[in-house]
This record gives structure tokens, sequence and C-alpha cells, in this order.
């Protein structure tokens, strides 16, 4: 828990790197992923910097392995983006090589990479274009074959009836006139057709009555136009899908009118193929085409087959390949960042990198430097700095969902209070307040051990977004269920039905009257008081509501000032950690004094009550008072009426009203302290400050120093006065935190207009942040009488016929699935997410608001396995 109480300590070093050992250094700081480097080339573009080819030719090669990726999902038809490489594989029995690291990763040479590349690419174009260069003919000659055999079907047929082909209306010579003269269809049928021209093709079955009125408008009439199925679906020579076809003959007379048809079938895409007038050249085409056809079936099946193996070599190691591209660029990426000393012939880096792992980072110089055989070492050296460090914890499978809902408001400032320590109990006890069911939190905690249970199987598996982001919190789910089933215990309730687990005598809670349902405490010595959580007896009373209303609220308003004034206590150890003592006293103590003088006395009052006795004593017995003073009217009226003396019917203790006005007096009185003292001694420090410098300079002036004092001064206390290739010198100023004013132009309006926000944020939001902890009292209300409508409206309506009815043993089961069905989807599903979005609300807004500035940044190092993860969301994104 240590680890993540604050950040862990961060320096800034600066690594001197032989050129020779410059790869494998970031290689090595690579696999072990501790070091966030920072630009020193900020000023220089972008492709003017040292390894700005190393990177272009990555890049090249990043593209030939997406060219391979797609040639691959065209050769296995693979069309959904969302399947991955290693899927294909899967799936095609191809073992991928997986050994990214060690000896096998350092074998491999990226100059030759880049030829085998080179050469892949070449032959995989050469290949996919014959491919589709035979699968394009191979299609074009199916598709000649099926025009063939219609238009043999058709010659026949009309042949066989002596069909004469003309329009056989006759007229005059007008649009309506027949293809042929009466004296040329005399001549003879088929003697007369061949004196027109005839066109046939194929064109897409979709197409073909659009097709056929175009040409009917175009040539008005003059055309005769007869289409023919084909039962099979064919590939389309151009796009190589499946589509349904049919073959078309088209019979015109005219030049002009040829060249019309002909335009409009290549606007619809036809595609138009020579038939021969007479059968036996028909015939004879056919068997040409048939062998054809098989040959070209086989050479197909020749270039598959060299093509897939080919492909599956290339399927086997694309991992492998993809991984060292990808580091080859990032490394000289990471490279590029870098400054180049010419004079020394290394390179000089700077980065962020925890304390606790410099022995590490040094080791792994160490081993890249025998690696690459470099004589002269790297050298580590530790940078002084008042730059604010990176904010870095070691979190754990367990750890890690509480950090991510802190992470989501905003990152923790360096070595601030870390508020996931506490969000480890508190938001699953929050969340527990307002879900509190037996019942629900078991079955809510059967889910979550069932995921612990699989986390191996379920951690190896692609996720989609919403069951990942449940597996990722399986240990919160956890304690989330635990605490349920606490609170459940707490409330009595178990899927809205109470308990009398603890029940070991009869209760004390007695109706005042015989007769009345309304229960109070009946101080005779009968029974036993209920051992634990909320005595059964109140359910289903008259009284019930009111009851659970007044004690849930005020635990509401208890939870609320116990975890505000938590807040409000860390905010004083941030301001001991970073020695900022204006924080303490003049914004943690008024802070806590305000809170408690208000709702820590509400909170005060709330207990009193439930220790006081309020039965008084009648002519029928013990009755409880109906004068009992009212918690939020002895709120308000503090404030409003705070001269003016309590009733002896509203008193709750002695000396109260004395007791008020101090308190209001004392809370009025912190707000002026919160104010004005902060802004105040700030501008009279950066006074005294101003006139120090001024003195200082004065002396200097007198005694004749010109040089420049302030940028020397930094550099000389960090010892990094270090020399660059123009011979400049490379300083660093000195200090330490990164937190206050110092360094930073005072502005005395800015600071004071940022206290009067704090304050009046912290005197408004102490009232509206514990009035919305009374979200924990009305969702725990909603939830418990919504599970009890569902058990009572559904389950009792039904178990309470008679037993001897028989429909009564299936209307129980059929009872309990919609019973089930609404527990599952409303109460565990709609009212869990409910929950858990106001307890974290909760801690966002009225706890981490107190102490938690949030405006941190994200410890960034250079890691393959954080790399691996960016490629494989990138090509996720990309498939989608």
């Amino acid at each position: 828990m240590g680890t993540i109480w604050r950040s862990q300590p961060m320096h800034l070093v600066q690594l001197f790197i032989p050129l020779d050992a410059a790869h494998d250094t970031v290689d090595q700081l690579g696999e072990l992923g501790l070091v966030q480097f920072r630009d020193k080339n900020e000023q220089v573009n972008l492709f003017q910097r040292n390894f700005v080819n190393e990177v272009k030719r990555s890049d090249d090669m990043l593209r030939k392995l997406r060219f391979f990726s797609d040639q691959i999902r065209s050769a296995y038809k693979v069309t959904e983006n969302t399947v991955s490489i290693a899927q294909i594989a899967d799936a095609h029995n191809v073992v991928l090589d997986q050994s990214v690291s060690g000896q096998n990763a350092q074998q491999l040479n990226m100059d030759d990479l880049e030829t085998t590349f080179d050469d892949l690419e070449k032959e995989l174009t050469m290949m996919s274009a014959n491919q589709d260069k035979l699968n394009r003919n191979y299609s074009e000659l199916t598709e000649f074959r099926h025009v063939l055999l219609k238009d043999q079907e058709f010659f026949s047929s009309e042949t066989s009836s002596g069909v004469v082909l003309v329009n056989e209306r006759g007229g005059n010579e007008d649009i309506e006139a027949p293809l042929l003269k009466d004296d040329e269809s005399r001549g003879g049928g088929l003697a007369g057709a061949r004196r027109l021209g005839y066109l046939t093709g194929v064109i897409n079955s979709a197409n073909v009555v659009t097709f056929q009125r175009l040409l009917w408008r175009a040539s008005r009439g003059n055309i005769y136009f007869r289409p023919a199925h084909i039962d099979e679906a064919l590939d389309d020579p151009h796009t190589g899908k499946p589509v349904s076809k049919d073959v078309f003959i088209i019979f015109f007379q005219g030049n002009r009118l040829q060249t019309k048809i002909k335009k409009i079938c290549e606007s619809f895409g036809a595609h138009l193929y020579p038939c021969p007038e007479t059968a036996r050249e028909r015939s004879e085409l056919l068997n040409k085409l048939g062998k054809r056809l098989e040959e070209l079936q086989e050479v197909i099946s020749k270039s598959n087959e060299l093509r897939f193996k080919v492909l599956n070599n290339v399927l086997a190691k694309w991992d492998l390949w993809k991984s060292k591209v990808s580091k080859e660029k990032a490394i000289y990426h990471t490279m590029n960042m870098f400054m180049y000393d010419i004079g020394r012939r290394c390179l000089i880096a700077e980065g962020w990198c925890p304390v606790s792992a410099t022995d590490n980072v040094q080791e792994a110089l160490k081993t890249a430097n025998s690696i690459s055989g470099a004589t002269v070492p790297s050298i580590l050296h530790v940078v002084r700095t008042n730059d604010e460090p990176p904010t870095y914890y070691k979190t754990d499978k367990f750890t890690e969902s509480f950090q991510g809902i802190v992470d989501s408001y905003g990152i923790a400032r360096y070595q601030e209070v870390n508020p996931a320590v506490f969000a480890i109990i508190t938001f699953p006890f929050l969340f527990a307040i307002m879900f509190g069911d037996l019942g629900h939190g078991f079955i809510l905690t059967i889910f979550s051990l069932v995921l612990i249970w699989k986390e191996k199987y379920l951690g190896s598996q692609k996720l989609n977004e919403m069951i990942g982001m449940t597996f990722g919190g399986r240990y919160m789910l956890l304690l989330m269920g635990l605490f349920s089933m606490y609170v459940g215990l707490v409330y009595n309730d178990c899927f809205g039905v109470p308990l009398s687990i603890f029940n070991f005598g009869k209760t004390h809670w007695k109706p005042p009257h015989p007769g009345e349902d309304q229960y109070y405490w009946n101080g005779d010595s009968v029974g036993y008081p209920y051992l634990f959580g909320v005595d059964p007896t109140w359910k289903y009373k008259s009284n019930e509501l009111t009851f659970y209303n007044s004690l849930k609220m005020k635990i509401s308003i208890i939870f609320a000032v116990v975890q505000m004034s938590l807040g409000i206590f860390l905010s004083l150890l941030n301001g001991l950690h970073f020695r900022k003592p204006l924080n303490i006293f003049f914004e943690f103590i008024p802070q806590i004094i305000f809170l408690q003088c208000i709702f820590g006395y509400l909170v005060f009052l709330i207990i009193l009550k439930w220790l006081t006795d309020w039965r008084v004593h009648t002519t029928r017995g013990f009755e409880v008072s109906s004068d009992t003073p009212s918690l939020l009217t002895t709120l308000i009226e503090m404030f409003l009426k705070i001269l003016d003396p309590i009733e002896d019917s509203k008193l709750l203790f002695s000396g109260q009203h004395a007791v008020q006005i101090i308190l209001v007096l004392t809370a009025v009185f912190m707000v002026p302290i919160m104010l004005l003292p902060k802004p105040l001694i700030l501008r009279y420090q950066n006074k005294k400050k101003v006139a120090e410098e001024a003195r200082r300079k004065q002396i200097e002036h007198a005694q004749g120093i010109y040089h420049h004092h302030d940028e020397e001064e930094g550099s000389e206390e960090a010892g990094l006065i270090e020399g660059d290739s123009n011979g400049k010198q490379v300083a660093k100023p000195s200090g330490g935190g990164g937190h206050g004013h110092d360094g930073e132009d005072f502005d005395f309006s800015e600071v004071f207009i940022h206290q009067v926000i704090h304050t009046i944020e912290f005197v408004l939001g102490s009232v509206s942040n514990t009035a919305s902890y009374l979200r924990l009292w009305a969702l725990s209300l909603a939830h418990s009488e919504l599970a009890f409508v569902f058990w009572s409206q559904i389950m009792i309506r039904l178990m309470g016929m008679k037993l001897n009815s028989p429909i009564h043993v299936p209307a129980m089961w059929f009872a309990f699935l919609p019973w089930a069905v609404l527990t599952v989807g409303v109460l565990l599903v709609m009212e869990s997410l409910s929950a858990f979005l106001h307890a974290l609300r909760l801690h966002w807004v009225e706890f981490m608001n107190k102490f938690y500035a949030g405006d941190g940044h994200m410890f960034a190092p250079f890691s393959y396995i954080s790399l691996a993860k960016a490629d494989e969301e990138n090509e996720e994104s990309g498939r989608k």
C-alpha cells in the first residue's frame, strides 16, 4: 500500500551515450521501460533530425507489412475488418513465430529484412497481377461459354418454330415500322433474319429491366431484345465478386443503331461477346472453350498453391517482423530526441526515471555497451531541476482499477497524497450504502469471483470494451459485493425481504397501545434487543418509511462530514510534505474549524438525539413525545435566529444557545482568515524578494560585475555546465519541488482573485457537498423499496395462492422468471451502475476537491510493452 500512498520519487537523469552503442542502449531501455525521455531538439524540425532517414525506412517497411496483410486477407477471403492476422493464422492452422526477443530477435537485421520485404512485395505484386489476370480470363471465358449455350438454345427454338424475328405490327414508314419489309419477310424466316445485325453478351440481373427499357427508348422500338437468366452466380471479371447475371441477345438494323447499342452496353457494364451464326461453329467454339477452361483452371490452381505457400511463410513471420520493425522505428524516433555532440561523438539524452530504478538503468547501459562492443562506456548523471517530475505509481491487478478511477478525474501532482488509497475502502462502502442488500451483494460477489477464477483465460482473450472494463474492475466488484452484503445485514434486507437471523428473543420494540402497529422503544425488561442491524419488526409497519427515512438520512450526513473532514485532513498532509505553512495555517485550520462548527455540530446533534430517551409518561403509559426537536429546523434557526432564545421543548442539552452563538461566530470568523492573510503574506514575501534582488544587483554593479549571474547560478549549483556541439553551455536551474510561486512572476490581483474563488467555493461547497451526500439516502431507499415491490407484487401474490390449487406450482415457476429478469436487469445492472456513478461523483467532487489538485502528468516511459499495446489499439481502431 505504501507504493501508492505517494508517487514514486523521480529524478532527472542525463545520459552520455557513445554513438556506436546508442541503438543497443535505447533498445535495452525500451525492454526495461523505466525511462521517460525528454525532447532536447524541440526547436529542430522533424525532417531535419539526425535519424529521420531511418524512421522513413521503418515507415516504408511498415507500409509493406500492411500490404502483406491486405494480400493475406484477400487470399483467405477475410472480409471482416475485426479479424486479426493471428486469428487468420489460427483459423488456417499456421503456426506463428513468436520469438520476438533474445538471440532470435538480434539475428533479424533491418537491411536483410528490407531486402526480403522488397523481394516479397515485387513477387506478391506480380503474383497478384497474374492471379487477377487469370481470374479475369477465366470469368470472361465462363461468361462466353454461357453466352454460347444460351444463344444455341435461342437459335434452335427460333429455327424450329419458323418465327420471323421482326416486329409483327405492320404500318407506315415511321418509328413503329417493322424491321423487315413485306417482300423481305416473304423470303424466309432465318434468311431474312440474317440481314439483321445482332449483339450478344452478359449483364447483371439487377440491371436487365432498366437496360431493356433504355434500349427500347433509344432505338424507338426498332430492336428485338431477349434475356436468359444464368442459374449459377458468376465471378465478375473486374471485381471478382460473385453476382447474378443474364445472357441477352439484341437484333437491330443499321450501323448507327449498333453504335448506339454498344455505348448503352458500355454504360451498363455489360460484356459483349462474338457469337458465330451457324450451329456447327458454335459447337466447335464450345468444345474449344471447355478445353481452355480446364487448362486455365489447372494453371489457376497451381498459381494459388504457389501464392499460398509464399503467403503462409509471410503469415508465420508477420508478427515477428511487425514487432521488429515497430521497435526499430521507436528506437530511431527516440534517438531523434537526443542531442548530438559532434566533438565527443556521443548522444546526450535526458529523461525521468524512478529513483529506485537507477541501478536497473545502469545495468541496462552496461548490457548495451557489451552487446555493441563500444570501447567507451555510457555515463548516467543525475540532474537537479525545479521542473515538476511526472507521476508514477506501482500498481498491481488489485489496485489498478481504483487508481484508474482517480486518474480519470486527473493525474495526481508529483508526491501528492493519492486518493486511491482511501478509495479502496470508501468507494465500495459508499456504493454499498446505496446498494445494500444481502442477496444482491451475494450475486455480485459470486460474479466477481467467477471473473477472478477465470482471470488467466479472460486476460488472454480479446474482450470487447464493456466486458473488458468489467473484467478490469473484478476486484473492485468483489469489494462492492462484500460491502453490499455487510450493509444488507445492517439494513436487514435480502431481495427486499427482512430476515430474523439475530433475533434470539422477543424484541424490545413495542406498540404504544394494544392494536396499534406503530413501534417505539419500550423500556420494560422484556426480551432482548435485535443483536445486529435494523430490527425486522419495523418492516410492514405504518411508520416503516418514516423510520428508514430518518435513519438513512442521518447516516448519510454522518458519512458526509466524516469523509469531507478526511479530505481536509489530507490537505494538511500535503502542506506538511511540500512545506507550505501558509496552506496549513490559512487553509487547513480555518476550513476544518468552519466545517466542524456547522456540520460537525449537526453530527453531534444527530448522535445526541439518538442517545436521548424521548418517551414521556402519561396516564396511558409511556408514549413518544410529539415535541421532539427537528434537527433541520435547529440548524436553520442557528443562523437566522442566533440571538433569540431556544424554547425549552426544542433544547437538546443545557447551554445549547450559548454554544450555537460561539460556533456561528467562529465559523463566520474563519471566512476572512481563509480569504485575506495568504495573498497579503505572499505579496509581502514577493516585495521583500524583489528588494533583496535589487540590492544585490546594485552591489554587483558597484563592483563592476557585468556577467549574467542569474543564468549561471543555477547551473553552477546543479553542476551541469556542459558543452554542446557549438561550444555553448547547457545548464539546468537548481531548486526543488516545482510547487509554489518560486521562479514565477508574482501577480497580486491574480493570486487574490484565486483565493477569493477558493474561499467562496469552499464555503458554499460545504453546504452543497453535504447535501450531495443525501443521494446515499435517496438511492438506498429507492433500491430497497424497488426490491420489495418486485418481490411482493410478483412472487408473493402468486405464492399466496391456495396450495391445493392445481396451478400453484407452475405459477410459482412462471412468477420466478419475470422476478429474476427484473432483479438482474433493473436492480443488479441498472441500479448498480447508478450507484457506481453516484459513488464516483462523491469521490471526485465532494471528497477529492478538498485536497487533490489533479494537475500532474503521467509517467510515460519508453517501453516496448506500451508500444505493443498502442500498436494493437491502433490496428483495432483501423480495422473498425
